[in-house]
C-alpha cells in the first residue's frame, strides 16, 4: 500500500472521527521504532519522519546509483575530472540564485573562480565568495558547522556583495524580529521562529539532526535542510545558505558529483519542491517529514540518472578521441595538448586553456608549451581566443575529430 500523507488520509475519511483518527496515526506514527525523531516542535507537533517501503527502496536505489556515478567519475582522465567539477560547481551557484529569482550567469561564475588572490583581495563581488564555497566542497576546505557562529559565517559568505540594507541581520547572530515568506497575492506561507534566543536554540537542533550517528546522513541532511528552512534564521538568504549546507551535508554519504547537483535538478522542476515544504507545514500532517524527506530523495536519484547518462555518453567519445588523437602525425607533446583541449570540450563549462595551464599540464617551461602551441595552430587544430593572458580552444580541424565521435556543443 502507498505511504500516504496524513493530510491525504484525512480527507478521505468520511467518518466523523476523521480528525480523532488522523491524530491517533499521527502519533503512532512517530513513536513508532522506524521512525526518527528531531527534537524540535513546530506548532505543537514534534517534527519526525517515517521509513516505510517506499522510502528504503529509493534509498536503495540513490546507493545503487552512487556507486556507478562513482566509477564513471573514477574513470575519467584528470583534466577531464577536473572541467566536470568546475562545471558542476558553476551550474550549481546559477541554479541556486535562478531559485530565488536572481540573475546570474555561467559566464560570470568561471570569471569569479578564475580570479587570483590578489584580485580577490581588491574586490568584493557579488557571488564569487558564494562560488567558492561549493569549489571548496572539492577540497575540504570548508568543515562542517558546529555552532550557531559556523552557521552566521557561512551566511556572511553567501551574501558577501550584496545590499542587504535593512534586511542585514539585526540580532547578535541572526535576526532579531520576526520574518514571512509571502506567496502569492500577499500570502503568508511561513513565519520564521522568533526571538532570535529560540532561533539559536533551533540552529542548534539542526546541527545535531545533521551529524547524528542515529540517522542515516543523507536522511539527516535532508531533514536539516528542513529545519533550517523552517527556522529562517535571515531576513533574506535563507533559501541559498539552506541549499549550500544541503550539499555540504550530502557530500559526506554521496559523492561530490550528486551534491553539487541538487539545485539544478530543483530549478528544472520546482514545483513539487516547494509543494513538499508546504505539506510538511500542513497542520494535519503533525509535523510528519516523511514526504519531504521522499520528495528531496526523488530529486537526488533525478540527478544522478542526469550524471549517468552524461558521464556514460562522454565516457565513450573520450575514448575514442583519444585514439583518433594518437593516431595524428605530430609529437607526444602536440598528442597531450590536443587530448587535454579535447577533455575540456566536453567536459568544461567554457573550454579555453591558459597557456600558464597548458604549460603546468606538460610539465614544461611556458616558452616550451608556446612552442608546442604554434605548431598546432599552424595545423589548424588550435587558435588563441584572448592575449593577455593567453587562452587557446580547438581551431575547427580539432574541432572535427570530437565531431566524428558524436559529440555536439
Amino acid at each position: 500500500m502507498k505511504y500516504r500523507t496524513l493530510s491525504t488520509i484525512f480527507h478521505m475519511d468520511k467518518a466523523t472521527t476523521a480528525l480523532e483518527s488522523n491524530r491517533s496515526l499521527a502519533r503512532e506514527r512517530r513513536l513508532a521504532d522506524s521512525s526518527f525523531r528531531l527534537g524540535m516542535q513546530a506548532d505543537g507537533d514534534e517534527l519526525f519522519f517515517a521509513v516505510p517501503r517506499e522510502l528504503s527502496v529509493l534509498n536503495e536505489e540513490v546507493l545503487r546509483k552512487e556507486r556507478k556515478v562513482s566509477a564513471l567519475f573514477s574513470s575519467l582522465p584528470p583534466v577531464a575530472r577536473g572541467a566536470l567539477i568546475r562545471s558542476l560547481v558553476i551550474d550549481e551557484v546559477v541554479s541556486t540564485n535562478a531559485l530565488e529569482g536572481i540573475h546570474s550567469t555561467r559566464r560570470q561564475i568561471d570569471e569569479l573562480l578564475c580570479e587570483t588572490s590578489e584580485s580577490q583581495s581588491l574586490s568584493n563581488k557579488r557571488f564569487r565568495e558564494l562560488a567558492n564555497l561549493y569549489l571548496g566542497l572539492t577540497t575540504d576546505a570548508q568543515g562542517l558547522p558546529n555552532s550557531a557562529e559556523d552557521i552566521r559565517a557561512i551566511y556572511d559568505k553567501v551574501m558577501q556583495g550584496e545590499s542587504l540594507c535593512e534586511n542585514a541581520p539585526d540580532g547578535a547572530l541572526f535576526r532579531r524580529s520576526g520574518v514571512e515568506v509571502i506567496g502569492n497575492g500577499g500570502k503568508v506561507l511561513h513565519r520564521g521562529l522568533e526571538p532570535e534566543g529560540k532561533i539559536v536554540s533551533a540552529i542548534a537542533t539542526m546541527i545535531s539532526v545533521a551529524s547524528s550517528e542515529e540517522i542515516p546522513a543523507t536522511y539527516g541532511a535532508i531533514a536539516a535542510h528542513y529545519l533550517f528552512e523552517y527556522i529562517h534564521p535571515f531576513y533574506d538568504g535563507n533559501g541559498r545558505t539552506g541549499r549550500y549546507l544541503l550539499a555540504l551535508y550530502l557530500s559526506q554519504p554521496l559523492s561530490l558529483l550528486t551534491a553539487l547537483s541538487l539545485s539544478r535538478a530543483i530549478a528544472e522542476n520546482k514545483a513539487p519542491y516547494y509543494r513538499a515544504f508546504k505539506d510538511a507545514e500542513n497542520p494535519l500532517n503533525h509535523g510528519e517529514l516523511t514526504h519531504f524527506v521522499m520528495c528531496l530523495m526523488e530529486y537526488i536519484s533525478n540527478a544522478q540518472d542526469g550524471l549517468i547518462s552524461d558521464l556514460t555518453e562522454k565516457n565513450g567519445q573520450i575514448d575514442e578521441v583519444h585514439k583518433v588523437i594518437e593516431q595524428l602525425d605530430m609529437d607526444d607533446k602536440g598528442h597531450a595538448v590536443m587530448f587535454m583541449l579535447s577533455q575540456l570540450e566536453l567536459f568544461a563549462a567554457f573550454p579555453d586553456a591558459y597557456l600558464k595551464e597548458i604549460a603546468e599540464f606538460l610539465g614544461v617551461s611556458s616558452q616550451t608549451a608556446r612552442a608546442c602551441i604554434k605548431k598546432l595552430e599552424e595545423s589548424g587544430y588550435v587558435k588563441p581566443i584572448a592575449k593577455r593572458p593567453l587562452r587557446f580552444v580547438m581551431d575547427e580541424l580539432g574541432l572535427s575529430l570530437l565531431k566524428g565521435t558524436g559529440w555536439r556543443r
